[in-house]
């Protein structure tokens, strides 16, 4: 699907079964729009102008139920002109369509690079004052100039069909404003569900990272919702693209859930970060504290290195120092802020 979407084009629908193509083709005639059917290759199409696309696209939401939307199959092309192969990656479905029309907002944050960044310090447990590094946290603004939390860019992204296009872009603002920021050892998120073709899909954060003039072995990419992993070979693919480009990787959220810990030996990252929910009152939880010591003691002797986050407490600090962790991240060390962390102070 274009983005942004085309002020005219045509609209290509492929749907599931012919009661949903009833439906559809009732609702777009509702709304105004010639329908073509052609029912030997189960597709439908109409033409259409920016104005009456989100009536039609409503009307058709109000009629399907939530699964024929997510399995109608659909294009948006920029011309009233049929599909070529080069087409079929813009593919989707009439949900995504409908949900990208409600998150124009989104599309207009892409198309005019307004995303931006915050920088949470990471301290080497022998040195809390100075940090080790710091991981970027991607914000955004809205065209009033406030700011978009990141939970409500990616749910949009997500529903909208979205999320290649956002995580891409992240990675590479997340790069140039800590180059800015005069950071130069950052932990980079990245989503796995986002990337397809590791070396093709990564090919242009690397491009960042080579502008910026970054120390590759001080660039850590992240992955975030590995309890979403659906293909753990498709995961060790992305990982070894970044380790064959001279990256560090590391894994986030370990101890949530089997799984995490199942991919320790499938993925071997350099870092894990434990999980926050493990942390939060560790000092008061024997079976928190059991958790945490044995993925440390673990992860010591296959050599990962490791980082506890969500520290709020000193408490948590203090059980964390004692039981011998390498890196340490959380509110009660450093907030999450537009700047390298203490260069307010100078």
């Amino acid at each position: 699907m274009p983005l942004p979407l085309p002020r005219h084009g045509r609209l290509y629908v492929w749907p599931p079964v012919a009661h949903t193509a009833g439906k559809i083709i009732s609702q777009m005639r509702k709304t105004g729009h010639e329908v073509v059917n052609n029912a030997s290759l189960t597709t439908i199409y109409a033409n259409f102008d920016i104005e009456t696309l989100p009536a039609m696209m409503q009307a058709l939401h109000d009629v399907l139920l939530p699964e024929e939307a997510r399995d109608t199959k659909a294009l948006v092309m920029d011309q009233a002109a049929e599909p070529g192969i080069d087409d079929i990656a813009h593919v989707t479905s009439i949900s995504a369509i409908h949900a990208r029309i409600g998150a124009s907002w989104l599309v207009d944050v892409l198309a005019e690079s307004r995303l931006r960044s915050v920088f949470q310090p990471i301290f080497a447990a022998s040195d809390l004052k100075t940090p080790h590094a710091h991981e970027c946290l991607i914000r955004a603004i809205d065209n009033s100039g406030a700011m978009i939390a990141p939970n409500r860019l990616f749910d949009a992204a997500s529903s909208a069909d979205l999320l290649f296009q956002l995580d891409r872009a992240a990675r590479a603002a997340n790069v140039r404003n800590a180059h800015a920021a005069g950071i130069d050892n950052v932990f980079i998120n990245f989503t796995p569900s986002s990337i397809y073709d590791p070396n093709s899909c990564l090919r242009s954060t690397i491009n960042v990272v080579n502008e910026c003039g970054f120390d590759r072995s001080k660039v850590v990419f992240e992955v975030i919702e590995t309890d979403k992993v659906y293909s753990v070979d498709h995961l060790r693919a992305i990982l070894k693209s970044y380790r064959d480009s001279g990256f560090r990787v590391a894994l986030d959220d370990v101890g949530s859930g089997y799984s995490t810990l199942n991919m320790l030996s499938q993925l071997r990252p350099d870092i894990i970060k434990i999980d926050r929910e493990l942390i939060d009152h560790v000092d008061q939880d024997i079976y928190k504290q059991a958790i945490t010591s044995k993925l440390i003691d673990l992860a010591k002797q296959i050599g990962i290195e490791v980082v506890a986050e969500g520290v709020e407490r000193q408490e948590e600090l203090d059980f964390l120092l004692d039981r011998g962790v390498d890196f340490v991240q959380g509110f009660l060390l450093g907030r999450p802020a537009p700047t390298r962390f203490g260069a307010n102070a100078r």
